[in-house]
């Protein structure tokens, strides 16, 4: 599999599927996800109460993922960017 090429938006533009999977794993910094989300609630954004178990966390993400995802909504891709952004920004706040 170290053959087949994907796209990679950090480098060159392709790498191996073995760098694309490592890129993929990485969470943000807690400093990128809080400048994301700016004053907006982790909380608030997965829409979940505060003290929420890891769990009702990752189950949140994976909803709103399904739901904003860009390549799911072609015809608002600017505004499901920018709610997958701060989806992504907030689980990756609550999880670290």
């Amino acid at each position: 599999m170290d053959g087949y090429k994907t796209y990679d938006v950090k480098s060159e533009g392709y790498g191996n599927s073995w760098e694309w999977k490592k890129n993929f794993n990485q969470r943000m910094s807690k400093e990128e996800a809080d400048e994301t989300l700016g004053s907006d609630d982790p909380y608030t954004v997965l829409g979940l109460k505060h003290g929420a178990t890891q769990a009702e966390i990752k189950s949140a993400f994976k909803k709103l993922a399904k739901l904003w995802h860009p390549d799911l909504n072609p015809q608002r891709v600017a505004e499901a960017t920018i709610k997958m952004q701060k989806i992504n920004a907030a689980y990756s706040l609550l999880i670290m």
